[in-house]
């Protein structure tokens, strides 16, 4: 095994910057300022280093919390090599089949919006890992515990000898953890992004789930509800198509839900979980839940206030016209 253990850090502006991603509007999440990259054995040995300073062509004002946190100074960035020049030698020193590893989820996002605004190909890496995940498997998390790279290095007494927030010592650092970790087998059961979403989807102990299904690479965060492809769905008991409803509610961050109905069997849950682990592109399970009581009155409690909401948003529309 030969993985790829990196770190970014990035540059934000003081507004948000948005760009065209084939026809889509997304919000840029960052431009890369500098990368650290380790690449290790599944002992977690060290085989080989990157690191690299780039020059921002969007952000180029380094952003005042960006450089309290990570030290650098607008020197720094002025002296950077040429966003295009250092993905591409990033890139070429990880290879085409390179499998990435980050502490959480937030760098592979940022990396493929990065290469696609450079004229990268996005779709690499095709497959990462969320360290934290592993982790947690071993190490659970109890009251109070923090989960950022300092306060894990912390807990498992690792040496402090080099600042946080250098992308380069933050990978290190990580890579330290990976020691700690029976990280082959950690790797081998990791699920893929179907199986997590089937896990995030289906979290109900009680509740008995039908026709789970994903929809993955999809453009549209509302594909859920607009597109018929996704939310066109027949009762598990009898095959008819159900009629869906028109009212949607929100199930923690990235979940949504509606009352679907069947002539002859009634009442169903259509549900939804979303996921935009990429940067760039929307994934969605979607599943049939049974209706119990309890769970209908919650929804229809639900329902009712965000059918007031919306009247009430309609009103205040109706006077400022």
């Amino acid at each position: 095994m030969s993985l790829i253990v990196f770190d970014l850090e990035w540059n934000i502006g003081y507004q948000p910057k948005t760009f065209q991603y084939h026809g889509v509007e997304l919000t840029l999440r960052g431009e890369i300022i500098q990368i650290g990259a380790v690449k290790i054995d599944d002992r977690g040995e060290v085989l080989d280093t990157f690191e690299i300073n780039l020059r921002p062509r969007i952000f180029r004002k380094l952003q005042h919390r960006i450089a309290q946190v990570t030290g650098l100074s607008q020197g720094d960035l002025e002296a950077g090599v040429p966003m295009k020049e250092g993905l591409t030698r990033f890139v070429e020193w990880a290879g085409p089949d390179a499998e990435f590893a980050e502490w959480g989820l937030d760098d592979v996002p940022v990396l493929k919006q990065n290469l696609f605004l450079y004229g990268l190909d996005e779709s690499w890496p095709n497959r990462w890992y969320d360290l934290q995940r592993i982790f947690l498997q071993y190490y659970p998390r109890k009251e109070g515990e923090g989960m950022t790279l300092e306060s894990v290095v912390d807990r498992l007494g690792i040496p402090k000898e080099e600042p946080f927030h250098n992308a380069l010592d933050d990978a290190l650092y990580t890579v330290k953890i990976c020691r700690e970790l029976p990280l082959a087998k950690g790797l081998a059961a990791y699920p893929d992004e179907e199986s997590q979403l089937i896990e995030a989807l289906l979290t109900d102990p009680e509740a008995e789930y039908h026709d789970v299904q994903t929809f993955l690479g999809r453009m549209e965060h509302d594909d859920y509800k607009t597109d018929p492809t996704l939310f066109t769905v027949h009762c598990p008991v009898c095959g008819a198509p159900l009629t869906v409803g028109d009212i949607w509610l929100k199930r923690g961050n990235t979940g949504y839900y509606t009352l679907a109905h069947c002539p002859a069997h009634g009442d169903w849950f259509l549900r939804f979980k979303l996921s935009r682990r990429d940067g760039l592109h929307w994934n969605f399970a979607r599943c049939l839940e049974t209706v119990r009581p309890e769970t209908l009155a919650r929804w229809k409690r639900q329902e009712a206030a965000q059918r007031e909401r919306i009247r009430k948003r309609a009103e205040k529309a109706a006077e400022t016209t």
